[in-house]
């Protein structure tokens, strides 16, 4: 049994469409077959409308009116004598029959197309940006809710940008980021949704992707990238780190999807770079005591905290500002009657908090946790 095609992202159709009315030499004929066969795809009669006219329609009014401009293109042909053309008909039915356009104005295809696509797309790397990933990645994910499907995402970050730009200069970083964003784009299928998500940052759609196939689609892009700016002769040394997150596996909602991905990025910048980590299980095994006592935060300056909460490896704390996932942390507690205690971890998980005031919910592994923590803590706390 032949697999039903899935609908096309609405965005996406629309290119698809563009892209047929660009060709060179125009072909109405060869672009009205081509259109028949994108049936069943998605919107395609409201979409074709609202390129050619910008009016918005539901796609069950913009196949009536499809199906009137194609029958008024045969009755003008047969009154003048010659073909019209499939855009004259479309006008002519609009303003003098149909009167939906009152004053129209001509436009270029091409025209139409950059400014369509510059609304959606970084302007130096050509990928989306960043408001067309948040849109796709929700809708994605609505899909899979639906359709009991899965997906993944894949996060990208360049490594040691900041360096290449202090040492070569800006230009050099641009030239380095649009090459980085053609490798990613060649390593992605049709229907792979690649974007910028921010300075030297990437996100990657993967649907119907499993996190198997999701770090297979991650390996080669690393890959791919390490062995370009090798070749390079006297080029800057570009590697690129990365974090996978699949859903429902790892994440129900589009915000931990991504939080979920990060994580798994700033894992694989802590443990050296260029390479891949995937999501992994958030699992509570361990006795967790709920707590309020005053812990001091520090590393890079000093922060003053709340612990919320603790287990024999790890602490949640709240803080008033965020703290890089995968950075080292020494911490503090202060309780009233026991001396202070000094404990190290790593930044594993950062949430923003619910409540008006900026907070955040800090979660550190802790690296050498022994017993006394929790028994200290037990004094003033009560069991989770």
């Amino acid at each position: 049994m032949k697999e039903k095609k899935a609908p096309q992202d609405p965005v996406a159709l629309r290119h698809t469409l563009l892209e047929l009315l660009e060709a060179d030499p125009p072909h109405e004929e060869k672009l009205l077959a081509r259109f028949e066969r994108l049936k069943g795809e998605g919107p395609v009669y409201s979409s074709i409308l609202y390129i050619l006219t910008h009016l918005r329609f539901s796609e069950s009014v913009g196949r009536k009116h499809w199906e009137r401009i194609r029958s008024h293109r045969d009755g003008l042909q047969m009154q003048l004598g010659r073909d019209v053309g499939l855009r004259v008909a479309l006008l002519d039915y609009f303003v003098n029959l149909n009167r939906e356009l009152k004053n129209p104005k001509i436009i270029e295809i091409a025209i139409y197309e950059r400014t369509e696509r510059s609304a959606v797309t970084d302007g130096l790397t050509g990928l989306f940006n960043h408001a067309f990933f948040l849109q796709a990645l929700k809708r994605e994910v609505n899909r899979c809710k639906r359709h009991d499907l899965e997906m993944s995402l894949a996060m990208f970050d360049l490594d040691d940008f900041k360096k290449l730009n202090d040492t070569r200069g800006h230009l050099e970083g641009d030239r380095v980021l649009m090459k980085a964003s053609a490798l990613i784009k060649d390593a992605l299928r049709d229907v792979d949704v690649a974007a910028r998500y921010g300075g030297e940052e990437f996100a990657v759609i993967l649907p119907d992707t499993s996190k198997a196939g999701a770090r297979i689609v991650a390996e080669r892009i690393r890959e791919r990238i390490d062995k370009h700016f090798k070749k390079r002769r006297g080029g800057p040394k570009v590697t690129v780190s990365g974090g996978v997150a699949t859903f429902p596996e790892d994440a129900s909602m589009m915000e931990d999807l991504i939080r979920r991905a990060d994580a798994g990025l700033y894992r694989s910048k802590a443990e050296g770079k260029n390479r891949i980590t995937l999501a992994q299980p958030e699992r509570r095994r361990e006795e967790r005591i709920v707590t309020d006592h005053a812990v001091v935060v520090g590393g890079r300056g000093q922060k003053a905290a709340r612990a919320k909460n603790i287990s024999r490896s790890g602490m949640l704390v709240s803080l008033s500002e965020p703290v890089a996932v995968g950075s080292a942390v020494n911490l503090t507690i202060r309780a009233v009657d026991a001396q202070p205690m000094a404990l190290r971890g790593e930044v594993v998980r950062v949430d923003r908090a619910k409540g008006r005031a900026p907070a955040y919910d800090v979660a550190v592994r802790l690296s050498d946790a022994p017993q006394s923590p929790m028994a200290l803590l037990r004094r003033r706390a009560k069991p989770a």
